[in-house]
């Protein structure tokens, strides 16, 4: 089982990747579990999905529109994300 603890740490080195991917485009899933790893998390794609899920919910992060290949989900820091990682010296 995850500890809260984990899951804080896990949610903040998802917003870092994020966040170092300054394009419009945003990561797909699989680049986002891959770098990820770098912060010793080896998160499987339904944990993955339910972090980005739930960090959209909070507003620090936002799934990408696209109008061709809308199967393959993009997501991208927005500035609230930013303010958090600054807040907390992420």
């Amino acid at each position: 089982m995850i500890s809260t603890q984990q899951l804080e740490l896990f949610d903040g080195a998802t917003l870092k990747v994020l966040d170092a991917n300054n394009t419009q485009f945003g990561l797909a899933l699989p680049a986002i579990r891959m770098l990820v790893r770098q912060f010793g998390f080896n998160a499987s794609e339904t944990e993955m999905v339910d972090t980005l899920e739930y960090l959209t919910g909070k507003g620090l992060v936002k799934e990408v529109s696209k109008t061709l290949a809308k199967a393959f989900r993009n997501w991208k820091i927005t500035d609230a994300g930013r303010q958090y990682l600054d807040e907390n010296n992420l």
